[in-house]
């Protein structure tokens, strides 16, 4: 398989949307080494411009939950809220049983309709990297439809994406030849294909289009002293994918 054809695969098929890494303890701790690396660049779990009601505690639903760490998170911001991890399978989550009682995981596949139950329902939506499921697909549209559609009047969106299209390859002695790393990030930036979640236009527009409002669009990057631990994270991306290739028969 040629480098810029890796996160391309998924979408030559219409049969379904298909999720190019996988669903094994390795995702597991991609998932959660991730997490950990994000909230440290973030520094904050829910944005701090984000002003939820304190009465009734606000309703909070995570979606593409994984491994519902950020539920976590929040459920020690917010122990008296409803929290609600919502994912196509629940696969890496922890137990039910093992999580706080405010937290509920509830399979949801974000091509299909919103069950009634949670139409309307939450002051706080989360999402993170859902740029390998919508890019390169017919219906973004009717999903950021359907996300909308989640929230009460006067909701949040806290959306937090890769730019993978200005991602570049950071060293400490710019003379040095990176063929490999060069090679990655030409994987990530697909061709192209994710170019929408930057773009005039793009994710930014579809959001106004479907009724968001005061949109607010933030950049960060992480440190130098963190340069080594999203490389491998990256390296660890990519390895989850060309193994699910090469199990569906697709590595040549």
């Amino acid at each position: 398989t040629s480098p810029n054809s890796l996160l391309n695969f998924h979408l030559t098929s219409r049969e379904s949307h298909a999720y190019p890494l996988q669903h094994n303890h390795l995702a597991s701790n991609r998932l959660n080494l991730q997490h950990f690396l994000w909230r440290e660049v973030f520094n904050f779990t829910i944005h701090p411009s984000i002003h939820l009601p304190s009465t009734p505690p606000p309703s909070i639903a995570d979606i593409a939950t994984g491994t519902a760490l950020w539920l976590l998170d929040v459920s020690r911001l917010h122990p008296s809220s409803p929290l609600t991890g919502l994912d196509i399978t629940l696969t890496l989550a922890p137990a039910p049983s093992s999580l706080p009682r405010n937290i509920t995981l509830q399979p949801w596949d974000l091509f299909t309709p919103i069950p009634p139950s949670l139409s309307n329902n939450f002051d706080l939506i989360h999402i993170r990297l859902l740029i390998l499921v919508l890019s390169g697909i017919d219906d973004t549209l009717t999903v950021l439809h359907r996300l909308h559609s989640l929230l009460r009047p006067g909701g949040y969106i806290q959306w937090e994406e890769i730019d993978v299209v200005n991602m570049v390859v950071r060293k400490d002695d710019e003379s040095m030849p990176t063929p490999a790393l060069d090679a990655l990030r030409g994987v990530f930036y697909a061709e192209g294909r994710h170019d929408w979640i930057v773009e005039v236009g793009g994710l930014r527009g579809w959001l106004e289009r479907v009724g968001f409002t005061g949109i607010r669009v933030e950049r960060y990057c992480e440190g130098r002293e963190l340069g080594r631990a999203f490389g491998d994270l990256h390296l660890w991306t990519v390895e989850e994918v060309v193994g699910k290739l090469e199990r569906e028969g697709k590595g040549d």
